[in-house]
Order: C-alpha cells, then structure tokens, then sequence
C-alpha cells in the first residue's frame, strides 16, 4: 500500500500478566554473553514484586548483508542506550532492547548462526533468538515493518502500549536521548486549540470548534495534494464518510495539511466536505502529526468521542472495508466478514451467520451471535487479542449476501447454498463445515447449542473440497 514520506500512537493493554512472554516468547538472547547465552524474559522484564522492571522497551528491527558487523543506525542506538541508563537513578531500568535481526539477501548467507553472532556479539542489549523464525515473522506483520528499513518502536514496559514507532527519527534528532522516550502529547491539547474551518464541499459554511464535536467519532486525516496515494485515497474516503453519514453515525473528518503552499491546499479543500486546521497554523498541524506519530501520508487517525485512539489505521480499515461495516473500526467480537478477515479464516475456525445487507438483518446477527461470543470468551480467559495469535480461537462474523463479493467467494469456496440467514461452523484449516440444520429457527439459544456442538465435535461435518483437492488450489480465497 503507497504512502508518501512525512511525518502514528497507541496500542492498548487489557492488562495481561508478563505479556512480554506472550509477544517475545519465554528466552531471549544476551548479544554480549559468550555463545550468545539465553535469559528469562519474566525474569528480565518482571521484578520479584510482579511489576515491570524496565520503563521502556525499544523492538529494534535491522536488516543485515552476510558480510557486515553493524550498521550506522545501530551504532548511534548504542551510544542513546548508554546514555539513557546512565542517567537511571531507581531500580527500574530506563531503557532496554529487544533486536530482531533479520536479512536483506538470504541467498547468499551460508550461515545464518555464525552471520547473527558475529553481529550482535557486541551488543549490549538482548535478541530474539536467531533461529525463532515464526516470532519474526508475527513480529514484523505486529508492528508493520518495512523490508530494508531499519525501524525502531519504543514500548511502555509495563503495558506494551505504543510510544512511538519512529524510534529511529527521534534518535536521529535527540541523540544523548535528552526527551527519551519522546512520548508524543495527547492530541486533545492540540485538537482545541483555535477553531476548525469548513472545507469547500461543506453544506455548512460554518466554522466550528471541537467542543462541538464531542458526541462525534473523529477521523484526523494527514494528506497533502502533491502526494498520489493521497490524492488517491481522498474520494474514497469521501465516498465512505457520506456512507458513514447516512447510517446515522456521528462521524466527522478533519484534515490536517502537508500541503507546500496555501495555493495547493486551497485546491486540495475545495473537493472535501469535512473540517480543517487553517493553514496558516502550522504550529498546529505540526503538534498534531507529533502527537499521532504520522510517519507517512496518507494517515487516517479514528477517535472516539473522548478523544481517545480507537485505531491508527484507519487507512487500512477502510480500504479493507469500503462500505464501513464494521465502523468505527474498534475491537469486536461479533464482526462484519470483509476483505480485511478473509484471511484469518484460514488461521483460525469461525461461526458464520449469512443475511442480507440491511440494518435490520445485521441487528439480528449481531443480537443472536453476541451472546454466545461473549460466552466463548469468558470461557477462554487467557486469550488476549492484543497479544496473541490467533491460533485456533473461534471468530464469530456475519456475512452480508447480494451485495458483498466477500461472501459470495466464501459460499464458492466452502460450497454452501443461497439461502438466507444461513448459520455455518467453517475450520479452512482442518478442511471441515457444518451447517445449522434445514428449518430450524436461528435464535440466542439454537445458536448457543450449535457453537457448543461444533466446539465439541457433535455435529455432523462436510469437507471443503477446495482444501483436499489438490487441483482445487488456486482456486482458494486469497491468505
């Protein structure tokens, strides 16, 4: 997905016990220990008492050649590391490192053990193990990292919430670490400060301020009219703002500029029928990107109506959800089946209750599936969304007929009949479906019963012959 360099922040924590096991796995290599011995994480990131023994974590994602030994970037995080936990004066320690090394050319590593030693073995901070290939994988899918593109993500220690993903930026700009960890400011502070004007397709002409918008879900967009994959994504974030709108959802959008000139944003506005931050406020569009860490544009930030981030990819959401079904994108239990889920149902079982695209008939799929979503998760209190995989975890979807290519290349795929509603158990990854049974009623209750029985093996089961069938293969969803 294109973006244009520029100038995104938190990922939130329901309170998981030691979840820097559940996201780095139970050991971690000491770089500058003989053989590159391996540590604890609970016992380097947890004290005695069960609480975080370290303030900030620094995930530092580098891309080696087979011949080298350390690259500019590392080299100026080592000095910032030693800086930072000189100036520790409690028993917390400041500032640690969790290095993922991975490689630029794989095909000319002869071998990878001796290549990864010989670059950490100097390194005073911790690695993942080099040989944890899966991790790696679910780390830079996690955090979203660039190939080639040495990233840094700094961490709070105790929560896993995201400070900051431009670590690197902000080393580079303060390197003794002198506002280490850079903790961007709540963009409330900014968001009030002088009033938004209305854009040139704006009904009404009115300015506003952001004390009226209170009951409102907030999408902040970064966008500048020199940048093609802005000006790209702009109508379609139009078209899905009318959609939101004519739902009845109090949603508005307020641009934030990085035009080059006051002539080109004027162009650039004429086109929106949302809000904006003057122009000439440059002061304040620049605290803004700060405090969401826009590193690229374009970035769409979604907001609660506390001000709160509900996600910082908005972009994403929207693209993947063009229809905005599942708006304002915020963790669900019970979600629409779009693009973006297609791929989970071949990690992981869901139930799948099929009606037709109306908000009556979602009301109903979400009323008779809930319950038994919130059954399932209260019974499986250890899993957390925001740190695990999904694994084998139940999924719960509804998927809307006639006017969803998504669902219709699902019913393909697994092979299910038109009729609507329509209540499946589909496990892609065992290669198996059930179907609620012909005329019985689809009630809080029947549902209950049927997600207990396929949790349970009872019910009867077909086989999806696109997953036996070899032949069959290019024909599966899109992973």
């Amino acid at each position: 997905m294109a973006t244009c360099a520029g100038s995104a922040v938190s990922e939130t924590n329901t309170g998981a016990t030691n979840w820097q096991q559940r996201v780095f796995g139970r050991q971690l290599v000491r770089c500058n220990q003989a053989d590159s011995a391996l540590c604890d994480v609970g016992k380097v990131f947890v004290n005695e008492g069960g609480e975080a023994a370290c303030e900030t974590i620094g995930v530092y994602f580098s891309f080696i050649n087979p011949g080298a030994t350390c690259d500019d970037f590392t080299r100026q995080l080592t000095e910032l590391y030693g800086s930072v936990n000189a100036a520790t004066n409690t028993a917390k320690k400041r500032f640690e490192v969790i290095h993922v090394v991975l490689w630029s050319n794989v095909a000319d590593v002869i071998d990878f053990q001796e290549s990864f030693q010989g670059h950490v073995a100097e390194l005073p901070w911790l690695a993942l193990p080099n040989d944890d290939y899966e991790r790696k994988t679910r780390l830079t899918r996690r955090y979203r990292i660039k190939a080639d593109v040495p990233t840094l993500i700094l961490v709070e220690g105790g929560t896993g919430s995201v400070v900051t993903r431009g670590g690197v930026e902000r080393t580079l700009a303060d390197p003794t670490g002198a506002n280490f960890p850079w903790t961007p400011p709540h963009p409330k502070a900014t968001l009030v400060d002088g009033p938004l004007l209305p854009c040139g397709s704006r009904d009404n002409k009115e300015p506003m301020l952001h004390e009226e918008l209170r009951h409102c879900v907030k999408g902040v967009y970064f966008s500048a009219h020199w940048c093609p994959p802005c000006k790209a994504f702009t109508p379609q974030l139009v078209d899905s703002y009318q959609k939101i709108r004519e739902r009845g959802h109090n949603f508005e959008v307020i641009f934030v500029s990085s035009d080059r000139s006051e002539e080109s944003y004027n162009t650039y506005t004429e086109t929106m029928p949302w809000l904006r931050i003057p122009f000439s406020q440059e002061e304040r569009r620049r605290k803004l990107a700060h405090a969401f860490d826009v590193q690229a544009i374009p970035t769409l930030v979604i907001l609660d109506q506390r001000d709160n981030i509900i996600t910082l990819e908005g972009r994403t959401e929207l693209l993947e959800d063009p229809e905005a079904w599942n708006f304002p994108w915020a963790s669900r239990l019970v979600n629409i089946l779009t693009e973006k889920y297609m791929t989970t149902l071949h990690r992981a079982p869901a139930i799948i209750l099929f009606v037709e695209a109306d908000d009556c008939e979602i009301q109903f799929g979400e009323t008779v599936l809930l319950p038994a979503a919130e059954t399932y998760r209260r019974d499986h209190p250890d899993y957390d969304p925001t740190y695990d995989d999904l694994d084998d975890h139940l999924q719960f979807f509804i998927a809307l007929d006639f006017q969803c290519d998504t669902s219709e290349i699902l019913r393909e795929f697994i092979g299910l009949e038109d009729a609507v509603p329509l209540l499946t158990a589909v496990d892609i990854p065992r290669g198996i479906y059930t179907v609620m049974e012909d005329g019985a009623e689809i009630t809080v209750d029947s549902v209950q019963q049927f997600v207990e029985g396929f949790l349970n093996d009872k019910l009867p089961t077909n086989e999806i012959t696109a997953v036996h069938n070899p032949i069959a293969e290019s024909d599966q969803i899109s992973t």
